[in-house]
């Protein structure tokens, strides 16, 4: 069990497009005109909540998550390393976009000690890494609530 797992340029493109739409559009008007101070406040609010985004998806772009048979890393501008042996905490939730529970994305959670390793779906693999640190979790007696297994049981299908 050796990968290195990435975030595919594809997948974080959207998220590329809305930052920017949304830095564009809170930007542009304060830049065009003179709004009144509540509404140039409030589009500076959303011009700093779009630049948050921004980041994040920047930083996500730049990780890349190595899984081998010591433990998993994650290399890039949040970088955090957990070795099997010290992992204490594994969680998989699932976050529905719609009322059907059809769409939506996965987020994996690996905790040791100090450190956590945050994961979502839009990660080319993320049903590998995820199944293998389930795997591991279990060789090592942690116990996982019922929504993880629950989720893992989704991946596995």
């Amino acid at each position: 069990m050796s990968a290195v797992l990435r975030y595919p340029a594809r997948s974080l493109a959207a998220d590329y497009l809305r930052a920017g739409v949304g830095i564009v559009l809170s930007l542009a008007p304060l830049a065009l005109m003179q709004p009144a101070l509540v509404v140039a406040s409030l589009l500076a609010a959303a011009a700093a909540l779009f630049l948050v985004y921004f980041a994040r998806t920047v930083c996500r772009h730049l990780t890349r998550i190595e899984l081998d048979e010591a433990g998993v890393r994650a290399s890039g501008p949040l970088g955090a390393s957990i070795r099997w042996t010290e992992l204490c905490s594994l969680r998989l939730d699932y976050y529905s976009t719609r009322r059907d529970q059809e769409g939506g994305w996965m987020q994996l959670r690996l905790r040791d000690a100090r450190r956590t390793i945050r994961v979502d779906s839009g990660l080319a693999g993320f049903a590998e890494l995820a199944l293998a640190a389930a795997r591991e979790a279990r060789r090592r007696g942690l116990e996982l609530d019922e929504p993880t297994r629950s989720n893992l049981g989704l991946l596995q299908a």
